[in-house]
């Protein structure tokens, strides 16, 4: 399947949540035979700083190792390694990082969050885990077998979380331990080189690559309730190509991030929204008064009709929401704290 227009791929795929693979859609991406060459990327990108990963069977209580990317591509046929590494901060290979048709509007730019490069000899293996982004990758060299389970069924699985994953050993699955395993309906996907696929936000996946030399790249970026700005996007259309240069197209705002975050609080709300259920889906258990979110609900229902929807919500100036932003930020800063006491506790009690 060739890539839709940015507003299809959000409709028919990105909302209903919908895993797609495009084939061969990453053969035209300029840098695709670049990417299939070491002495080229050893010629050009040694001195790049990466991270490395001992071993190919993922193990995320394992720290990444640094190493000059020269260095990995000396050893990497070898040992058993697996480059995991952000083309998004400082490395000088974004400028070989191209950004996907589907992704080329500024709904989508301004919420990418990362451009990963995963890279081996072959035979590397994932966690069934989930992603806490909405995940598009290519693949340049090799192939790869995806099993995967909606995120309906993510209780099930143990990984209802955004970003977290299974204690299933993915070599040795016990049936025993893990019965509920078999009440998924799983679904299976195969890239081969030159392929693309969406991987929709919780969508629990396991991931295997082909024995042979394995490089993928993948853009992660901020889950969307909607679309806001479908005619600007329109006009976009017009004037870019298949694939366009990251190193020119990066449009990522922090403050973006935490509006997106904190709009994913009304996921599972149907449009549009009232004074109740803007307060009850994501305030009412925050130390927020009922006053406080009646007034910024005014300031975002510029037409007074006493109803928002999704699309009012991202295009609102960020000031309006800058206090639920900043209380987010202190909720979160708090769990952050109250989860490494418990993890310290339990250290202590070792």
């Amino acid at each position: 399947m060739i890539f839709q227009i940015r507003s299809s791929f959000f409709d028919k795929y990105v909302k209903p949540s919908r895993p797609v693979l495009f084939r061969g859609a990453a053969k035209k991406i300029p840098s695709f035979n670049n990417f299939r060459n070491d002495t080229y990327l050893k010629e050009n990108y040694g001195d790049w700083k990466v991270d490395a990963e001992k071993g190919k069977k993922e193990n995320r209580k394992q720290p990444a190792i640094k190493m000059s990317f020269g260095k990995f591509l000396k050893k990497y046929q070898k040992k058993d390694m697996y480059l995991v590494s952000d083309l998004h901060k400082n490395s000088p290979m974004i400028a070989e990082a191209y950004i996907p048709r589907p992704l080329l509007c500024d709904d989508f730019l301004k919420r990418i969050d990362s451009c990963i490069m995963w890279f081996s000899s072959g035979g590397t293996k994932s966690v069934l885990h989930t992603d806490s982004f909405e995940n598009l990758n290519c693949l340049f060299d090799g192939s790869k077998e995806l099993i995967m389970g909606h995120k309906k069924h993510g209780t099930i699985l143990g990984v209802e979380e955004e970003g977290s994953f299974s204690k299933v050993d993915v070599d040795s699955v016990d049936m025993h331990k893990y019965p509920d395993l078999t009440r998924v309906p799983w679904h299976i996907a195969k890239m081969e080189a030159g392929d693309c696929f969406y991987i929709p936000i919780k969508w629990a996946h396991y991931v295997k690559s082909s024995s042979s030399r394995n490089l993928a790249v993948n853009f992660w970026w901020q889950h969307m309730l909607d679309f806001p700005n479908r005619e600007e996007c329109k006009e976009q259309i017009k004037k870019e190509k298949d694939f366009e240069p990251f190193a020119t197209r990066r449009k990522l705002e922090p403050e973006e991030n935490k509006r997106s975050r904190f709009i994913s609080g009304f996921d599972g709300e149907v449009q549009p929204i009232t004074p109740d259920r803007f307060y009850d889906s994501v305030f009412s258990h925050m130390r927020i008064k009922r006053n406080e979110t009646d007034n910024i609900f005014a300031q975002i229902d510029q037409d007074n009709d006493g109803l928002i929807w999704f699309k009012n919500l991202y295009n609102v100036n960020l000031e309006v929401l800058k206090p639920m932003l900043d209380l987010m930020d202190v909720i979160e800063k708090q769990e952050e704290a109250d989860e490494e006491e418990g993890q310290k506790r339990q250290r202590d009690e070792l």
